[in-house]
């Protein structure tokens, strides 16, 4: 794909971060990892999200203004959960952006990444939404080795084309934490494109011990089911959620019932897989 990389000049892109609390150098490591990218630096805009405490803003702030950092914004907002943060962030980025990039900010981007994840992009005439590869532990979903194509993509390091993002109205509001990047790459396919993963493209990112958040994840699975149709997976989401939460039947039907499901056709253009538990994909390495 060598033959791409001029084109490359040609793309503005957005990144965004949501802060939580993370610690100041895991922060810096994340940004340094943008700031070393092949990719061309002034076609980089960064937009920060804090939703922490006021600290973690005022030290980033000094952080940009030591390293005279430059495309890049930090702002302070309320803690609206991973999918919202995102959209509002969204709704800032510049109108020459051709895609919004979500990155964690727990990890950090091999120098390549970008160059490789617009690489896919282009090769696929930006049809679809592009993943990186997650280092050292990599998501046991499965990935076609040949054409990238996969299940879903993770939110930790994901481009969306912009055009994609405002047809499907970005995440969907209604998760707080887990499983956006799952419905949100379903409704992606259900519009017709396809979710890559980039195996040249590199983010490191470790991932934390979620047995302390057992609850929303449970609480986010039972959601997914719901929106997405799977009753047999949704029962079973809701006995785990309940090991978690003292919470009657008739409670959570009331809080489901405000909740509009997904159409059959949107359902059977997605194929939403609920038969791998968590993984909501076959797994890579069975």
């Amino acid at each position: 794909m060598e033959s791409l990389i001029p084109s490359l000049s040609t793309h503005q892109l957005t990144i965004g971060l949501i802060i939580y609390n993370n610690p100041i150098d895991e922060i810096e490591r994340c940004l340094q990892s943008i700031y070393s990218q092949q990719f061309p630096q002034d076609k980089i805009q960064i937009i920060i999200r804090n939703q922490g405490n006021n600290h973690t803003l005022e030290q980033i702030q000094q952080l940009i203004q030591e390293r005279s950092w430059y495309n890049i914004e930090a702002y302070q907002g309320r803690n609206i959960g991973f999918g919202a943060g995102h959209n509002d962030i969204f709704s800032r980025i510049s109108t020459q952006s051709k895609a919004y990039l979500c990155l964690n900010p727990d990890g950090f981007l091999h120098p390549d990444a970008l160059v490789e994840l617009i690489k896919i992009a282009d090769f696929n005439n930006w049809q679809g939404i592009f993943e990186a590869i997650h280092e050292p532990i990599m998501h046991p979903k499965y990935f076609d080795p040949k054409t990238g194509v996969t299940a879903w993509c993770s939110g930790a390091c994901v481009l969306i084309p912009v055009n994609i993002y405002q047809s499907i109205n970005g995440f969907d509001e209604d998760f707080f934490l887990y499983c956006e990047d799952v419905d949100l790459s379903w409704r992606v396919k259900a519009m017709g494109y396809q979710c890559f993963t980039c195996a040249n493209a590199l983010f490191f990112h470790y991932a934390m011990d979620r047995k302390d958040r057992e609850l929303e994840i449970w609480k986010a699975a039972v959601l997914l089911a719901h929106k997405w149709r799977s009753v047999n997976f949704k029962q079973y989401a809701v006995h785990m959620w309940k090991k978690y939460m003292d919470l009657s039947d008739e409670d959570l039907e009331i809080q489901l019932n405000k909740i509009q499901p997904h159409s059959i056709t949107d359902v059977e253009k997605a194929i939403p897989e609920f038969n791998q538990g968590l993984y909501f994909s076959k797994a890579m390495w069975r």
